[in-house]
């Protein structure tokens, strides 16, 4: 009688899950309250699997998102969709597995890829710098804990950097920073090497916002001048010609 009652339930939560799968987004999207600062433009196909033209956030528009629902996933009591967006050059694009369990969000063989000019502008902080290259985050495992992260194992990488400013030119080239969690934390493990100046150390970001980096800055005679006679502003410059660089803080 017991398996016969679970076999009843199975079948009636697989049968409401297609009933809802093959609604049309469109409908799905209008029983969804969205914040007044989103929106979502020519929406096409069913909440299975659909696209929209475009997502606006604020000042930041992502186009041509395409989607696709995990059955599998939802037999298990989550929510887990293959999602591609993005296209051009100058946009920003990726794909990859996100999720939602009981434990929170979720991520699997996520990468999202922007050039630096494209990412500054829709920050729309105003820098006294312009930037180039291509800025792309890789994730190939992320489960959103307290505060921050349970697990995360990812990559940030700017590869042909260059910062423009009123003082000269950095040639930064590349720059990764490998992202880890600990104790709910995000740790990225800072790499830069070019020929004008390398950079490594540790950043972390912790709970309420809390963040501290632990930096060693060593410039080249090829940096510009007029940039490393301000470098005294970052630290004092040792007898190997390193600047330490201790920062902490709250965003």
């Amino acid at each position: 009688m017991r398996n016969k009652i679970l076999g009843l339930c199975f079948i009636v939560f697989a049968y409401a899950s297609f009933l809802i799968g093959t609604l049309p987004a469109t409908l799905a999207l209008s029983y969804v309250p969205l914040p007044a600062n989103l929106t979502i433009s020519q929406v096409e196909g069913t909440v299975w699997e659909g696209e929209a033209k475009r997502v606006s956030f604020d000042n930041i528009n992502v186009d041509d998102i395409r989607w696709n629902t995990s059955f599998i996933a939802l037999l298990t009591g989550n929510v887990q969709v293959d999602v591609e967006f993005g296209r051009g050059k100058n946009s920003l694009r990726g794909n990859g597995e996100i999720g939602y369990s009981s434990a929170g969000v979720y991520a699997q063989d996520f990468t999202a890829t922007a050039s630096s000019e494209w990412l500054i502008a829709a920050s729309n902080v105003p820098l006294p710098v312009t930037t180039k290259g291509l800025v792309k985050l890789t994730l190939v495992e992320m489960q959103q804990g307290q505060p921050w992260c349970e697990q995360l194992d990812g990559q940030l990488s700017w590869s042909n950097a260059e910062v423009e400013s009123l003082l000269g030119n950095i040639m930064i080239d590349s720059a990764v920073a490998k992202l880890s969690c600990d104790k709910g934390a995000v740790v990225a493990n800072i790499k830069q090497s070019s020929n004008q100046l390398k950079l490594s150390g540790i950043a972390k970001l912790e709970g309420k916002g809390k963040y501290t980096l632990s930096a060693v800055l060593v410039p080249s005679n090829e940096l510009p001048e007029s940039i490393r006679s301000n470098l005294r502003y970052v630290g004092k410059e040792n007898a190997n010609g390193e600047y330490k660089i201790n920062y902490a803080g709250r965003i």
